[in-house]
């Protein structure tokens, strides 16, 4: 698949024209340069290229057909080359003719699904591994110290649980979240009770800060917020992870679920998706390391809360899933992805509970979402990751591709009158060395 992505469109464009003005009756003038044809003369252009397109899907259709699952190999695109060839008059065009058939197998993919491979049950569940669970209920967790065992997880499952911040710091952590959310209320001049976290009355739509189904919009600059981005601990982690100690954070928010026990319109969940659509993933993958996200439980979060939910092992079958799959527009972005709901490969997705103070990281390739809030508490989360910096000199750059990135986000609510200056400056050397404040040596 990667190498339909490289396709030489210049040279199909020449090989296009060249194809139906050799085949209309056109001098080989035309070959660089459009010519001006009658109305019938550019219809018969039309005509022969749908030809010679259709020729070249038949054999790829029917190729794909027998080998279900399966990557092009270039012994078919070569066929069709020659098929091509023999039936129009080309000349010696290799080049342009390999971008031809290369695109018409890009387009085919672009129309439906190619064929799946027919999977058993034990087929689908060696491919989806379960991440091992404790006698409570909660999942294995790691120290950030256990580099070993938080890589390996990773490896295996594509995420890993890892114990990051204290009972102390998870409660101060929810106080700040709702001095911060109360704060936005009165800002916004909003009436009524102030938003209490063991208060349902108060939990009411009108009485947030944001109207979205996510309840805040804003980023999360209570000292304490920075405090937990700016955790040793959790640095320890992705130090761990990338083998890098030259780390950027995010500035992300605070995230909420109110509990919705006798209120089902309060449950909100996020369908699975992949935050960088997978085709886009495949490429970084091949760049090196597309990164990862985080999510810190400042409350417990169980099967009744609503918990993280993710496809074990998904990163290592991204691959296979994509030459099962037609080819979506997206793919061409960085944007996000949804499966469908019809997708197989659903039935495997794992709940992942949440003891306080545990950090769920999955790969950027995991397929994920979260799970409605059945219960009557809330589940209260801080989104944390890291990445390497700019000095590090990886091949991709983090910084600018992160919407949450410190480098991004910082400026941003410095010049909105959001944040104050002494508040980044009464930060440590370390903490201002992970923010982007200060270069790292």
């Amino acid at each position: 698949m990667e190498s339909l992505g490289t396709t030489c469109f210049a040279a199909l464009r020449r090989l296009r024209h060249l194809v139906l003005a050799r085949l209309s009756g056109c001098s080989a003038s035309c070959e660089d340069e459009p010519c001006k044809l009658c109305p019938s003369a550019k219809a018969q252009r039309k005509d022969m290229w749908k030809e010679a397109q259709q020729m070249a899907q038949g054999i790829l259709r029917e190729w794909m057909e027998e080998h279900p699952g399966e990557m092009m190999p270039d012994v078919v695109l070569h066929l069709c080359h020659v098929k091509i060839k023999e039936s129009f008059p080309l000349g010696d065009r290799s080049q342009e003719l390999q971008a031809f058939v290369r695109y018409a197998h890009l387009d085919l993919l672009r129309v439906k699904d190619p064929p799946r491979k027919l999977r058993s049950e034990e087929d689908w569940q060696r491919l989806f591994p379960r991440y091992p669970a404790l006698d409570n209920g909660f999942l294995v967790s790691f120290e950030p110290s256990d580099s070993l065992g938080i890589r390996e997880a990773l490896h295996k499952y594509g995420f890993c649980i890892v114990k990051v911040l204290t009972r102390e710091e998870c409660e101060k952590s929810v106080i700040a979240m709702f001095e911060e959310i109360n704060s936005l209320r009165n800002k916004k001049g909003i009436e009524g009770p102030l938003i209490e976290v063991d208060d349902p009355s108060t939990w009411a739509d009108k009485n947030w800060p944001s109207s979205s189904k996510f309840l805040i919009d804003s980023i999360a600059l209570h000292p304490q917020a920075f405090a937990n981005r700016c955790s040793r601990e959790i640095y320890k982690a992705f130090q761990n992870i990338f083998e890098e100690s030259r780390l950027h954070v995010s500035v992300d928010k605070w995230g909420v679920a109110r509990g919705a026990n006798d209120r089902p319109r309060w449950r909100v969940g996020l369908k699975p998706h992949w935050d960088v659509n997978p085709w886009q993933c495949l490429r970084d993958l091949e760049m090196g390391n597309p990164g990862y996200q985080g999510v810190v439980a400042l409350r417990d979060h169980d099967l009744e809360t609503g918990c993280h939910l993710t496809l074990p092992g998904c990163a290592h079958f991204l691959k296979q899933w994509s030459l099962e799959r037609k080819l979506e527009k997206v793919s061409k972005s960085m944007k996000s992805f949804r499966a469908a709901e019809d997708d197989p490969i659903l039935r495997y997705m794992q709940p992942v509970p949440l003891q306080q103070g545990e950090m769920v990281i999955w790969s950027v390739a995991q397929l994920h979402g979260s799970t409605h809030n059945k219960s009557d508490k809330m589940r209260l989360t801080q989104y944390i990751r890291m990445f390497p910096a700019k000095e590090a000199e990886w091949n991709i750059n983090y910084d600018d591709r992160d919407g949450f990135s410190c480098t991004r986000v910082l400026p941003k609510c410095l010049r909105a009158g959001d944040l104050d200056h002494s508040q980044l400056e009464s930060l440590d050397h370390f903490s201002r060395q992970l923010l982007g404040l200060e270069p790292w040596a």
